[in-house]
């Protein structure tokens, strides 16, 4: 009788496995359709607001700089091209001979009507400055922060090109309630394999879940581009508090939640526009995400190889060959089918002009993205270090930062 039971709570706990596998299968699907229908019949839209342009709010917009990227001057000129009537432009670089200074000078001089100013954070230090914690990009854009003057803040990496109605559509979507707006990380058109690899990931698997999460209110924060009302940071404890975190922008997502305001998606996506996209680049950039997540949301571990196609695929087809006898790989053959052309659909309501590539390297990045996933997923969870422009750090429990000198 003991032998029987067994069997039969194993048959169970199968069966709930199986069922689980097609629920996961069914919401991520979902997710799709919801991804794609967003993108489609939302984004994009052209701003409207109900208030005459001089009585607009101001924006303080900081960009932390460090280095000389390709695209860095094409860049950085469209925020001093932004049609908005009342911003500031607060240039952050962290030392005084930074090479990115031989082309941030020039522009402010080219521009002289943009109320554009620049901040050395080294220089800053020594005249009564401090070190707000181990994020070198919040010590970046302290001594901006600190001189900013109105009440909304706008954080956008230097890597971000900037569409001429960013501000307007941002603040548009910045209603009484809403205290936070974010853009859907998203890419420039460039040449090469790895561009290809950036913009298949960032219009397909990542968009899915970033968009459907957004929709539902999920704190999911960019920090690539982002706009916040000034009074969140303050109630939290200014900028300042966001320092110890490598992940400062889901913080500032729950800071957000926190003081009673809800988020919102602009209707642009933030354009990456870097000018060396590599494979090593991406790899680094997939296994840091890795680290940062696991330390900030546990759950992750489990939860995310579960979210992904190849891994849910085994999954999902072992439960249709358990529960209904189907054949495994030919399960499995049409759960890849499904996703690859539900990816590409994604990808292409996002991307409203035609794209630079082929069908063809559309499927090699996708499969290659699919395929070293768990590789960077498992790298990323024996991780606890991370690179970044100006340093090395270990990543502890909760998300903060100790830097590795």
């Amino acid at each position: 009788m003991l032998a029987i039971w067994e069997l039969g709570l194993t048959a169970q706990v199968f069966l709930g496995l199986s069922l689980f596998a097609f629920g996961l299968e069914a919401a991520l699907v979902l997710f799709h359709f919801i991804g794609i229908l967003y993108a489609k019949c939302v984004m994009y839209r052209k701003p409207s607001v109900n208030i005459a342009r001089e009585e607009l709010p101001g924006v303080s917009i900081l960009k932390p700089m460090v280095g000389v990227d390709p695209h860095l001057q094409e860049n950085l000129e469209s925020y001093f091209k932004i049609d908005y009537p009342k911003y500031e432009l607060l240039l952050c670089v962290q030392e005084e001979g930074d090479p990115c200074l031989q082309i941030v000078k020039p522009l402010m001089e080219s521009y002289p009507q943009v109320d554009a100013h620049l901040f050395i954070g080294e220089k800053c230090m020594h005249e009564g400055g401090c070190k707000i914690g181990e994020n070198p990009k919040m010590n970046n854009v302290m001594p901006g922060y600190k001189a900013s003057k109105y009440d909304i803040v706008m954080i956008s990496d230097s890597g971000i090109q900037a569409y001429p109605d960013i501000l307007m559509d941002m603040v548009s979507r910045l209603g009484p309630k809403v205290g936070l707006v974010q853009g859907l990380p998203f890419c420039t058109d460039r040449k090469g394999f790895p561009a290809v690899l950036d913009k298949v990931y960032f219009g397909g698997a990542h968009a899915r879940m970033y968009l459907t999460l957004c929709v539902l209110g999920v704190n999911c924060v960019s920090g690539m581009s982002n706009m916040i009302r000034k009074c969140i940071l303050e109630e939290a404890g200014g900028l300042a508090e966001f320092g110890k975190y490598i992940s400062e922008d889901y913080y500032m997502g729950i800071a957000c939640f926190r003081s009673g305001y809800v988020q919102r998606l602009s209707y642009f996506p933030a354009m990456q526009n870097a000018g060396n996209p590599s494979l090593k680049s991406f790899r680094k950039r997939m296994v840091r995400w890795t680290i940062v997540r696991l330390a900030t949301i546990p759950t992750t571990l489990v939860l995310e190889p579960l979210s992904e196609c190849i891994p849910l695929g085994f999954f999902v087809s072992w439960a249709g060959w358990y529960v209904f006898n189907l054949d495994p790989v030919l399960f499995f053959m049409c759960h890849i089918l499904q996703w690859f052309l539900l990816d590409y659909l994604q990808l292409m309501a996002l991307q409203r002009e035609p794209v630079n590539f082929s069908k063809f390297d559309y499927a090699v990045a996708w499969a290659f993205r699919e395929i070293m996933f768990m590789f960077y997923f498992l790298e990323g969870m024996f991780s606890r270090s991370v690179a970044w422009r100006t340093g090395s750090y270990r990543v502890r429990y909760g998300g903060y930062l100790e830097e590795i000198r």
